[in-house]
Parts: C-alpha cells; structure tokens; sequence
C-alpha cells in the first residue's frame, strides 16, 4: 500500500522545483547506468586496463556508482514524481536512510583518495615498485575507507539509543536521530563533506600546477606523454565536483565560520538534489576523459549507425519491391 499525496506540505516553488528534478534525473538515469556498464564491462576485462594501478580505485567507484544509481536515484525519480514514498515500514525507511547515507559519503572519500593517488602515481610512482608497498599504498586505502564507512553509518543507524522519526514519511531521504548530537553531526559534516569536497578541489588544482611545472621548467616531455591521460581524467572528473558538490559545501563551512546562516541557506537546500547528480554524471565524464573509451564507443556507435542504415536500406527495397510487383500484377 502506498502512502497518499500530500502536496500541501510543499509550496508551489518546491513542487515545481520536484517536478524539475524528475525530468532531469529520468533523462540521465539510463545514460548514466549504460555508461556504467560499459565502462565496467571495458576495464575489468580488458586486460591492458585490469593491470594498470590507476584503473583499480576506478573500478570500485564505478561499482559504487551503478549500485547507487539503480537503488537510491530510481528512488528519487519515483518521489519527484509522485509526491510519495513506497518505503512504509519503519525498519525498511532506516535501511534506506543507511545505504544513502553510506554510500553517498563513501563515492565522495574514494574520490578524495582517487585525487590523491594520481599525485602518487604521477611524481612518486617508485613507491610503488614492489608488491608489499603497492599493497600498503595502492590497495588497502579503499578497502579502509569502505569498512571505515560500513562501521561508522552502522554505529550511526542501528546503535544508538535514541528514537528515529518516521512520522514524515512523505519526505526523501532520512536523518537519523544520531545527528541531533551536534558534536556528532558537526564531525560527520566536516570529515565526510567539507574536507573530502575540499581535498578534491585542492588536490587536482595542485596537481594541474605540479604538472605544468614539470613539463615547462623541468623539461620532461617523456614524462608528460606518459601520463597525460591520468592527468586529464582528474581534471575532467574533478570538474563535475568543482560545478556541483563544492557549492554548498562551501556555503556550509562558511557557515561553521561564523557567517549567517540565512545567507546561501536556500541555495544549499536546492544543491542537496543537485549535488546527487554526480553519480549520474560521474561514468559518463569517465568514458569523456578516457580516450581508449571514447573510441571504443564511437566504434559501437558507428556500427550500430551502419546497422540502423541497413535495415533501413533493406526495408526501402523491400518495399520497393513489392510496389513494382503490384504494379506488374494490375
């Protein structure tokens, strides 16, 4: 059984703001997992990809991306449309909460780490030159992080002894009880939001510098060819968080800086649905900035183009055929 409209807890602004974001997220939703799949599909099987360090964190993003937008976007989509939620039951809302929640924080602190390890990759790669470091450095940071967020949000939703509200139901997304601790949620809110959204910006920025100075007063060129595709995918990525999450991010910690909280308060409201673009948009900028990708597509494009060009060749005969044969026929 559904839950009922109630479109009179929203004004007239939200309610066209709501139908706003349902076109938009329909239009990217199917986009986004078809780009997900076959970027998937073309880095874990291809086997030039599998074994270069900078596809791994890649992967994982990529796997978190697709499972975010298949469960919690397709929920969104659902809302803005109908002004209702099909999560009744109070344990299933709590679930929800604590997979949003979970992943959405873990997508943006791999990302933060991805910045991060191209500068390893790019300048300091000799740390990487046996298995034990490759280990310690390459592959154990994301599994940290994700069983850093895994016992975190799990602590956040299921211990505590507090009461969660499920009377506004109509609502999206959830806030659990935890949060009205503010030490908690401040800590949450810097840790999770600002310093990652921050270090994605800063972190790309530095590494733009650090490249053109090696490539103009160092005098690499060598260098600069071989890794000219990592440095262009984290610019291009990094721009879809520099246009959407940092916004109100920064409008929060100007916040926490003392400025009032009236100022910027309505924009950043609007931004938490806008900022979810990101993970529609994400695999999309990826194939974008990974030239072996973008060929490959437009491969499977043309061929399905000739394909279309075909068949409608073939039906334009066909039906040419048949008109002369009942011309004959009379």
């Amino acid at each position: 059984m559904l839950v009922a409209k109630d479109l009179a807890v929203f004004d007239d602004n939200t309610q066209r703001f709501y139908s706003f974001q349902f076109c938009i997220l329909l239009s990217l939703i199917v986009p986004s997992i078809l780009a997900s799949l076959f970027a998937l599909y073309s880095l874990i099987l291809d086997p030039n990809f599998r074994r270069e360090c900078h596809s791994y964190t890649l992967i994982v993003l990529l796997l978190i991306n697709l499972f975010y937008n298949s469960m919690n976007i397709s929920y969104f989509i659902y809302y803005f449309h109908t002004f209702r939620t099909f999560l009744i039951a109070p344990m299933s809302r709590l679930v929800w909460g604590y997979f949003d929640w979970q992943i959405y924080v873990l997508q943006i602190l791999l990302y933060a780490w991805f910045t991060i390890e191209r500068h390893i990759l790019i300048f300091h790669d000799r740390l990487l030159t046996t298995r034990r470091r490759r280990l310690v450095i390459h592959y154990l940071p994301p599994y940290f992080v994700i069983v850093y967020c895994f016992v975190y949000y799990t602590f956040v939703f299921f211990v505590p002894s507090c009461i969660n509200n499920f009377s506004r139901l109509i609502r999206p997304g959830f806030f659990p009880c935890a949060f009205r601790n503010t030490t908690l949620f401040l800590y949450d809110l810097i840790a999770h939001g600002i310093i990652p959204t921050f270090t994605i910006i800063l972190s790309s920025i530095a590494l733009f510098i650090r490249v053109l100075y090696q490539k103009h007063r160092v005098q690499q060129p060598v260098q600069w060819r071989r890794y000219r595709k990592l440095i262009v995918q984290i610019l291009v990525i990094s721009f879809l968080y520099l246009v959407l999450p940092f916004p109100p991010m920064l409008i929060q910690f100007l916040h926490i800086c003392g400025m009032s909280t009236s100022v910027g308060s309505e924009f950043s409201l609007r931004m938490i649905f806008v900022s979810y673009y990101t993970f529609l948009l994400f695999p999309i900028f990826t194939i974008a900035s990974l030239p072996e990708l973008r060929a490959k597509l437009n491969k499977i494009l043309l061929c399905l183009q000739c394909t279309v060009q075909r068949i409608n060749n073939t039906h334009i005969v066909y039906m040419s055929s048949n008109r002369v044969r009942i011309v004959r026929e009379r």
